[in-house]
């Protein structure tokens, strides 16, 4: 599996803005954190499975690991 130390700045920021960008609209629809974590995973994953080439589950691993590494990107 992909490692987010293995990965360039610009798709480290490119996964990190399309995690807070769905988590964020999720909130602001009303939805809990919960349901705004799960929309920015799927969101971002999406983004970084097309990117790099790796499996759906892969990259929402990936995107958690990006997610829980950045303090900034507390709900």
């Amino acid at each position: 599996m992909t490692a987010p130390e293995t990965l360039d700045r610009i798709t480290l920021d490119l996964i990190r803005d399309t995690y807070m960008e769905a988590a964020e609209e999720t909130l602001q629809r009303g939805g809990s954190k919960l349901t705004a974590h799960k929309e920015g995973t799927v969101a971002a994953a999406m983004y970084v499975a097309a990117a790099i080439g790796i499996e759906d589950e892969d990259a929402k691993r990936l995107v958690v690991q990006v997610v829980r590494s950045d303090a900034e990107m507390a709900l």
